[in-house]
């Protein structure tokens, strides 16, 4: 786990928005009934198969947030960091996959964000804070999916 992913978890445990992952298995269930490449694909990268979030990092979720938007709505999303913008480019394009909106609408969850940071330092939690609160009130795109830039502001 990157120290980006471990601050970003830190944030939303501290402002209570983290949720628990649901059970291991309807991941791993759904990864080996609609995914089987991609077991293959951790097993070569020599991933711990009997780690719980590998697998959840695998289809891009380092996290499952509950926000109330400015109107008392209550949005549950998955939330992915990733380090580099191709990377990001390539997440959208699964994440995005019948298959996996299939998965979120099992898991209950309406959107799936992710977040590039290009930082080497953690972003401050104010910075996190605005970000997921705007990004709340924000109306989702079709896919129900983005890419987000983390970016601190301009002093």
């Amino acid at each position: 786990m990157t120290y980006h992913k471990l601050w970003f978890q830190q944030t939303a445990r501290q402002l209570q928005v983290l949720r628990p992952f649901p059970a291991f298995e309807i991941v791993q269930g759904f990864i080996h009934t609609y995914l089987p490449k991609l077991i293959d694909d951790m097993d070569g990268r020599g991933l711990d198969l009997t780690d719980p979030y590998h697998w959840w990092e695998s289809i891009y979720i380092d996290g499952i947030l509950e926000l109330e938007n400015s109107e008392g709505v209550t949005l549950s999303v998955a939330v992915g960091i990733i380090e580099q913008w191709r990377n990001a480019n390539t997440a959208l394009r699964m994440i995005t996959t019948p298959r996996m909106v299939e998965l979120r609408h099992s898991l209950n969850l309406e959107q799936h964000w992710l977040f590039y940071v290009s930082s080497r330092k953690p972003y401050p939690e104010s910075v996190w804070i605005d970000l997921l609160y705007e990004q709340a009130d924000k109306p989702p795109p079709e896919s129900r999916c983005r890419i987000i830039e983390v970016a601190e502001p301009d002093l």
